[in-house]
């Protein structure tokens, strides 16, 4: 474990009643359920002191704690909803922990749907966040559409241009734009206390992935892409080959 890591807490929110895709935190990928995957990864990347598991739900609690993370609550159902938000059961997990516990000066949101997030992204995410001087840091992939050349359509199938004068600008004219892609959230534990947000947009940072290493489980679709890319990267492809 590194200096740092003593300091860090890595959060895996994964509740059971997910709705698009059912049961997708325990879905096999690889040879190990999604979440066992996530807690290995925050575990193998050495930047934490706890990888803590945020669940309503007892399997993934078992696979949970099976793959070495520790689940030290069950999550309250009115954090288990779809109208509970990520920093919620951030908030929730670091008040649950620190009545006993000293809090850690940074919090880590691991998604488990992202099985792409390696040990080695983590550790640049965090060397980047302690380098750079943030507050807050997410994760993101370039966005390959420009709003300069999207159209707004009426009922009448009128088109306006968002952008008169960015519809006819040339790509290499337009500022290249990024997006979240929810694998890793990084934060300070103070502002998130204070401030109930994952973010300080004045001190925020952003950690690049590829467009391959983004991939985002939510629905079958998505499941069979990642699928995919495994197939790839396993056989020494690259998802763009």
């Amino acid at each position: 474990m590194s200096e740092t890591s003593k300091d860090c807490w890595a959060i895996i929110p994964a509740r059971g009643g997910s709705k698009r895709l059912k049961r997708k935190n325990l879905l096999p990928f690889a040879g190990e359920p999604l979440v066992a995957r996530a807690v290995k990864t925050a575990i193998d990347s050495g930047c934490f002191a706890r990888v803590i598991v945020s669940t309503d739900d007892a399997e993934i609690a078992g696979a949970a704690v099976k793959a070495g993370g520790e689940v030290p609550f069950m999550r309250p159902a009115e954090l288990a909803s779809d109208a509970a938000s990520s920093v919620d059961v951030m908030l929730h997990a670091v008040s649950a922990l620190g009545v006993k516990d000293a809090v850690p000066a940074t919090v880590a949101l691991i998604q488990a749907t992202s099985p792409f997030l390696s040990s080695e992204h983590i550790r640049a995410a965090l060397q980047l966040f302690n380098c750079g001087g943030f507050v807050s840091l997410s994760s993101m992939k370039a966005v390959n559409q420009y709003p300069e050349w999207m159209f707004r359509v009426d009922a009448d199938s009128h088109a306006m241009p968002e952008s008169p004068g960015g519809i006819v600008a040339a790509a290499s004219a337009l500022p290249r734009r990024h997006i979240e892609n929810g694998a890793i959230y990084l934060v300070q534990t103070a502002w998130l206390l204070a401030e109930k947000s994952l973010y300080n947009f004045s001190q925020h940072g952003c950690y690049l992935m590829s467009e391959a290493d983004s991939v985002d489980i939510d629905t079958a679709e998505d499941f069979a892409q990642a699928e995919f890319y495994l197939s790839r990267f396993s056989s020494g492809q690259t998802a763009g080959s």
